[in-house]
């Protein structure tokens, strides 16, 4: 499920990433707000920008206009650094924007234009830092601007909200949208501001409509075309797309981890889970009896098929290993047989361990009580046989990681994952059970099968496979009736 995720989202952001730099020009206020969307979360922009045009080249003519203005302002608080006779000229241009009129009446000023106007009160804020004077002209527009952009849309009053609030002057909060009401867009800007800024987004009530945001976010992204109007806004959805999906994954991992450091949680987890498992079922179980043009595609069964043959030997392993504890924990066995009342246990015996238990009874006047003791019998050290082979033992393994790293990418993880199963059994005293190993050589052994005639080293890997078996004295066999028969892509329908 994470791989498709990130297959899936990866392809999206690729789309993503090779619009922003198709229309990367330094010396745009949309790609300046593209770089510091990034610059903002500790990152950089995804793709190279040595080779553009250096901002500082552009001609000073142009450093009276608001769009240059802006695009020097979002350099300078990403760290660029100019000459002090260009700042001047840029300090100028900025006081001759000042004496504009920022209000007309056909609204045609770098006011209503919210990526120039986040712009230049980014760079005038950083150029002034030390001179707060110098910014009284900007807060008085941004003072007497609320009014005129209180009924634009939510992303471009959202934006320049924080622009004021940048420069000290805060806006009188709007009623937020409904997450459901909100286009993909505003999801994404309110997902950045999440993160650059908390203390702002949370007057707004952002914080707490984050998990359905991000539901509606990847829903959209999932359902629509994602939309590529301008390299600011590009930038945005490449940032909030990303940063959902590493919260997505980190927070499965964390929860795994989570239930992996606590059995009880895992069982309670498995249970859960099997429920949800049995309700599927039957939901799939139904629609198989519909017509053959709402059934799966037969890559989609023949993959299922494969991830069945997984959990299968995943539910011998959880049986062998509760059973096992049942075993181990219970110490008194009673059972009614007709007013005997009888306990005990009986030899037990496997392949390579021989136990013996001591059964005693106690004779009442109506029943016989018997208790179970552990007894001393004979054992044979399985963990002793691996380490007399443990060297053609792991030369065996590191041979299997060798060939498995030629597989496809599905085999090739699956197989990987099971040898590092598989090495962690025999370098762990306790787990070195021929159950446990078996039930992995198993599964690798169907890995190769799965790929026989497909992958040149798909024989070499069974064959060693069936090697190391013998090495561990844990005979295997390979049942072809459970191996899902999955043919190569370019076989499918």
């Amino acid at each position: 499920m994470i791989n498709a995720v990130k297959k899936s989202f990866g392809c999206q952001l690729n789309s993503l990433t090779l619009y922003l730099k198709e229309n990367y020009h330094s010396g745009s206020p949309e790609s300046g707000f593209a770089n510091y969307v990034f610059h903002q979360t500790n990152s950089s922009m995804p793709f190279e920008t040595a080779n553009n045009v250096n901002i500082s080249t552009i001609d000073q003519n142009r450093l009276s206009e608001a769009p240059t203005l802006a695009a020097v302002g979002y350099a300078l608080v990403c760290g660029k650094h100019f000459n002090n006779d260009f700042l001047e000229i840029w300090a100028d241009g900025l006081l001759r924007l000042s004496g504009r009129n920022a209000f007309p009446l056909h609204r045609n000023s770098f006011f209503y234009r919210p990526i120039e106007l986040f712009g230049i009160a980014l760079g005038t804020n950083h150029y002034y830092k030390n001179q707060p004077e110098k910014l009284v002209w900007l807060q008085d527009i941004f003072t007497q601007g609320e009014k005129q952009l209180i009924h634009s849309d939510f992303w471009t009053f959202l934006l320049s909200a924080y622009a004021a609030h940048i420069l000290s002057i805060n806006w009188k909060l709007i009623r937020l949208p409904l997450v459901d009401e909100m286009d993909v867009d505003q999801l994404a800007l309110v997902k950045w501001l999440r993160s650059v800024a908390p203390t702002f987004a949370s007057k707004f009530g952002v914080v707490e409509l984050e998990p359905s945001i991000d539901k509606a976010l990847l829903e959209y992204s999932l359902e629509y075309p994602i939309p590529t109007n301008d390299s600011a806004r590009v930038a945005l959805l490449h940032f909030a797309i990303k940063k959902t999906i590493i919260q997505i994954i980190q927070s499965n991992k964390d929860d795994i981890e989570q239930i992996c450091s606590n059995p009880q949680q895992a069982i309670e987890w498995l249970h859960i889970t099997c429920d949800k498992i049995h309700v599927v079922t039957q939901h799939l179980q139904s629609c198989f009896q519909k017509s053959i043009s709402e059934l799966p595609k037969i890559r989609s069964m023949q993959i299922l098929l494969q991830v069945l043959s997984t959990l299968r030997d995943d539910i011998c392993i959880i049986d062998t290993e509760i059973s096992e504890q049942i075993r181990m924990h219970s110490s008194l066995y009673i059972s009614n047989n007709h007013g005997n009342i009888f306990t005990g246990d009986i030899l037990n015996m496997t392949q390579n361990q021989e136990s013996i238990t001591n059964q005693t009874k106690i004779n009442t006047s109506n029943s016989t009580i018997g208790f179970i003791n552990s007894g001393s019998g004979t054992v044979c050290n399985f963990s002793q046989h691996i380490g007399q082979n443990i060297d053609e033992v792991t030369k065996l393994i590191t041979s299997l990681r060798e060939i498995a790293k030629q597989f496809p990418d599905t085999q090739r993880e699956e197989a990987l994952v099971y040898l590092d199963d598989l090495q962690e059994d025999i370098s762990t005293p306790e787990k070195q059970k021929p159950e446990r190993i078996k039930i992995r050589l198993t599964r690798l052994l169907a890995i190769g099968g799965t790929i026989a005639g497909i992958v040149a080293g798909a024989t070499d890997f069974s064959n060693n496979v069936l090697e190391l078996s013998q090495k561990l004295n844990v005979p295997i066999e390979l049942n072809h009736h459970s191996i899902p028969k999955i043919p190569p892509s370019t076989s499918q329908p």
